[in-house]
């Protein structure tokens, strides 16, 4: 029997953040500043560097926990526009403008 990868697990989060130079757990804790109000001004420049196409989505998943099921609930519903991407590029374009305003709060600059 074949094993499978863990993709979506704890292992596959790691990996992901490692590539923008963050860890799981600072990508947790910032997201959690930004959910308590910390940091909106710059969550919205971050996302509008990261990918400016999906940026307001980006912003509200990052600022007010919205996840990408949550948003396509309410463009099935008509109540939104659909987004012009897929779950993964989201969650990607999500992690990099996370890495972008981590580098931003720490006096980096850009990404």
């Amino acid at each position: 029997m074949r094993k499978r990868r863990n993709v979506y697990g704890v292992l596959g989060m790691m990996r992901n953040y490692a590539k923008y130079g963050m860890t799981a757990d600072k990508a947790k804790a910032l997201l959690a500043e930004c959910r308590a109000g910390k940091h909106t001004a710059q969550v919205w420049e971050a996302a509008q560097q990261a990918a400016p196409g999906v940026a307001k989505w980006i912003a509200s998943s990052i600022v007010e926990g919205k996840s990408f099921h949550d948003m396509e609930i309410k463009w099935e519903l008509g109540e939104a526009h659909r987004m012009p991407c897929c779950r993964n590029s989201f969650y990607a374009y999500r992690k990099f403008t996370l890495a972008i305003l981590n580098d931003m709060l720490a006096g980096k600059g850009t990404a």
